[in-house]
């Protein structure tokens, strides 16, 4: 009797325990919610001033030039379920847009993964934060990716990461044979981007390895319009 009563309280302490443990893993994100966190966290109007403001106050050669970001959510149903259109121009001059991409996210394999897609007729969707309905047209044909340049994701200390594979992902330089290597990280008012290419042998040919990033801070409103 002792002893089935001694079995029982085991089986239900383990029980308890299993529990616990079931209870605890299920408050760890998983793929599909960070697939959202990133989503929402990544929409706003965005400036890198302070970081190119900081490099001339000490000094720094060459400074990160000062942009501007725009990044809107936008319904394209011909592309993916969550598209993201992304607009940069010139802090000093709104109007000069310096790069246009769409990008789309997923979850592959349990991870948030992040595909840009360069448009092939930019001017078609220029200013397109400020109507993002115009994007319901867009058609595969419209966009287009390099193939092995997918971001992967990661949460981490309530930040997101993302980098690519540099070995899959070529072109953008040197006639295409680049090797191309990218990363990000967002979290709450923050979004930095740092793209590095590298030749053959090796060395860097594009990109800065003091501070490879663009570290853009979100503004008072999510979008600027330019006339």
């Amino acid at each position: 009797m002792v002893s089935a009563r001694v079995s029982t309280l085991t089986f239900s302490c383990a029980a308890v325990l299993l529990g616990l443990l079931a209870g605890c893993a299920s408050k760890e994100p998983g793929a599909d919610e960070q697939l959202q966190e990133v989503i929402q966290l990544l929409p706003g109007h965005y400036d890198n001033t302070a970081q190119a403001q900081a490099d001339l106050a000490h000094g720094v050669t060459p400074p990160h030039e000062a942009l501007t970001l725009d990044i809107v959510p936008v319904d394209a149903p011909m592309i993916g379920e969550n598209v993201l259109y992304v607009q940069e121009s010139f802090a000093s001059d709104p109007q000069r847009v310096t790069a246009q991409k769409i990008m789309v996210f997923g979850v592959v394999k349990k991870e948030v993964v992040q595909t840009d897609f360069t448009l092939a007729q930019p001017f078609r969707w220029r200013n397109g934060q400020l109507n993002p309905d115009l994007f319901k047209s867009l058609m595969t044909q419209d966009v287009h990716s390099t193939k092995g340049c997918s971001l992967r994701w990661k949460q981490k200390d309530g930040r997101f990461t993302a980098s690519n594979e540099p070995k899959t992902c070529h072109g953008g330089a040197l006639g295409g044979m680049a090797q191309i290597e990218l990363r990000a990280e967002v979290g709450p008012g923050e979004y930095a981007v740092a793209e590095l290419a590298y030749d053959k042998p090796g060395h860097l040919a594009r990109g800065r390895f003091d501070e490879p990033f663009y570290r853009f801070r979100k503004q008072g409103q999510d979008s600027r319009g330019t006339d």
